[in-house]
């Protein structure tokens, strides 16, 4: 097996010739004059390049425990999906560049980078983060020469951007504290920082949650936590392939003197085909934001149902009907 992997290895990184390039993370990289083959290091770059640069993924990264990929193109589901840790599986699709996304410059990249040396594939980084999402399609417009065809993505993004500094000017400051919750406990969160709930920063809605930014993975954290938060609204979401926290939440006693459910608010999070507000924490939490202005900000349902379904149509290409619409929130 071996001797076929060198083969393959010096088939794809011989480029006649090259450019360098300055990524978004501030490092000048070597790459090649014509790009026709890029691969995403995980899924969240994964969702964020295919709107504009589909044509060019040759495989997409994979999203643990997601197999069935519902209101986005067809197209999606067919790009494959390759293990960006297996040597041999992205040899076998000969990308020509890794691109990697962050949220922090200063985050560590090391994982990456060591992949891309291994490989001799040079390493691309792009901006992750929800406020700055139009420059990074900007960024891809300029360095494949679709300026004309990321416009549409990045107006997009200005518009909303341009919206939701309106409606923070004319709003008092948001003093309702808010709650998010994975899988069937009720009892792992993410605090404010974390890129799990870059939602909630955001939108300057604050995050019931006190306490450190895991490491790895979500915060684990008790009962009488939560009820000492006691937040005003909570949002729950499914978790690795296990239901929502939303209908013990409703139900359990225990939850019952908390103020988001005496009022009423505690939201099940829409989750196709990606969760609006993480997993992966990618352009897919765009759809999140919009919802939580009219929650929290008094826009109208009719400003939120248009925008969203709007944004389905221009990143997932796909068209939502109303029945749908209204079926994401069920």
């Amino acid at each position: 097996m071996r001797p076929i992997v060198t083969i393959l290895f010096i088939c794809f990184t011989l480029n006649l010739s090259a450019k360098t390039v300055i990524d978004m993370a501030g490092r000048t990289v070597e790459i090649p004059e014509e790009i026709e083959k890029i691969l995403p290091y995980d899924s969240k770059t994964s969702i964020l390049l295919y709107p504009l640069l589909n044509d060019k993924m040759v495989a997409a990264a994979m999203l643990p425990g997601k197999k069935n990929y519902q209101f986005i193109s067809s197209q999606y589901a067919s790009i494959p999906e390759v293990d960006v840790k297996n040597i041999e599986e992205v040899f076998s699709v000969a990308p020509q560049l890794i691109f990697a996304g962050f949220y922090d410059k200063n985050e560590n990249k090391e994982s990456v980078l060591k992949l891309g040396a291994r490989l001799s594939i040079p390493v691309v980084f792009i901006d992750l983060s929800i406020d700055n999402l139009d420059q990074t399609y900007i960024f891809l417009g300029k360095l494949f020469h679709k300026e004309v065809e990321s416009k549409k993505y990045v107006s997009f993004l200005n518009d909303l951007y341009y919206q939701i500094d309106s409606l923070k000017k004319v709003t008092p400051a948001i003093k309702a504290t808010a709650y998010y919750t994975l899988g069937t406990t009720g009892l792992l969160t993410d605090p404010s920082g974390s890129k799990h709930t870059e939602v909630f920063d955001f939108l300057n809605i604050p995050n019931a949650a006190k306490v450190d930014i895991p490491s790895g993975g979500h915060a684990q954290v008790n009962m009488e936590q939560v009820l000492m938060w006691n937040p005003d609204y909570i949002f729950t979401a499914s978790f690795k392939g296990n239901s929502s926290a939303f209908l013990s939440i409703t139900k359990d006693s225990k939850w019952k003197s908390i103020h988001a459910v005496q009022k009423g608010n505690v939201y099940q999070v829409p989750g196709k085909p990606f969760a609006w507000f993480d997993h992966p924490p990618s352009i897919n939490r765009i759809p999140g934001a919009i919802w939580l202005c009219q929650l929290f900000y008094g826009q109208s349902e009719t400003d939120t149902r248009t925008s969203i379904i709007q944004f389905y149509k221009l990143f997932y290409n796909y068209e939502l009907t109303p029945a749908e619409y209204l079926s994401l929130f069920n």
